[in-house]
């Protein structure tokens, strides 16, 4: 395959905007109507990839600027010095947040372009250490009614996911409730997996874990905002032993990262290549 080959030669990115199934759709901290998929396109040859990331429309504009400035005329192969220059051209504009999901949407593409020319899977390309991995369903959200709730959750249960996610926090006094219902409906099917999005404090954090640990919770996500290290590493502390903590979908770098783990703030680190830089 010749350079000629690899070369990028065109890029299109798109701004959609999905509405929620229902309205004012919530967490233990944000309330939404909609999300924006922010979705990058890279030819090559006769070959286009396909990134994403979720973020503000504003994101989209970024993007378009940097393929523009940095990605077009590179070769696709080369994804380590496209990734370096896109972090070069972005010091003065933030890095961080919202600069940092328009890369990702576009290191994402450059990975999904790469294993397109080569013929193969992505999982191929990158390589992998097992063969399969467990899927959770991830919902339950806040503004649901209990039974929207419970019928989610089985529905997940009975397609075969071992484990499913509901949102907590928003009402901290119904939680412990519905968390019961959650378990008493699943009766058995499934892991419970519990996320606050940061919403509880310190104390309140390690009250509920005890409480949700005695449910039978076997993951606890955000319970404290992901900024309030301290906060985590207290709760990995003192959660019960079944229970991880997770946290980390909101590392816009890899300091992000690396301070969270320096501070044994998470038992589960969860990167979202949506957000922190792509695959790269």
């Amino acid at each position: 395959m010749s350079l000629s080959d690899t070369a990028i030669r065109s890029g299109r990115i798109t701004a959609l905007r999905i509405p929620t199934d229902q309205p004012n759709e919530s967490d233990g901290t944000a309330v939404w109507d909609s999300t924006t998929v922010v979705i990058a396109e890279l030819t090559a040859g006769s070959v286009t990839g396909l990134g994403f990331s979720y973020a503000n429309a504003a994101a989209a504009q970024v993007a378009k600027e940097l393929i523009e400035n940095i990605v077009l005329q590179r070769d696709a192969f080369n994804i380590p010095a496209v990734h370096s220059a896109l972090d070069i051209e972005v010091r003065n504009w933030g890095r961080p947040g919202l600069v940092s999901t328009a890369i990702s949407a576009i290191d994402n593409c450059l990975w999904d372009l790469k294993a397109r020319l080569l013929g193969q899977p992505l999982l191929t390309l990158l390589g992998k250490i097992r063969d399969e991995i467990p899927a959770y369903g991830s919902g339950g959200f806040t503004s649901y009614t209990e039974r929207q709730l419970l019928d989610q959750l089985t529905g997940w249960a009975s397609n075969g996911l071992r484990s499913v996610k509901m949102k907590i926090g928003r009402h901290p006094e119904q939680d412990l409730s519905r968390v019961a219902a959650a378990q008493k409906a699943l009766n058995g099917r499934a892991e419970l997996f519990v996320d606050a999005n940061g919403a509880y404090s310190r104390k309140q954090a390690l009250h509920k874990a005890q409480q949700f640990g005695d449910l039978g919770v076997t993951w606890f996500e955000e319970p404290v905002t992901s900024d309030d290290r301290a906060g985590l590493h207290l709760i990995v502390e003192h959660a019960p032993p079944v229970m991880d903590i997770a946290a980390g979908e909101y590392c816009y770098v890899l300091d992000d990262a690396r301070l969270l783990l320096e501070a044994q703030a998470v038992d589960v680190l969860q990167a979202d290549a949506t957000r922190c830089g792509g695959i790269t």
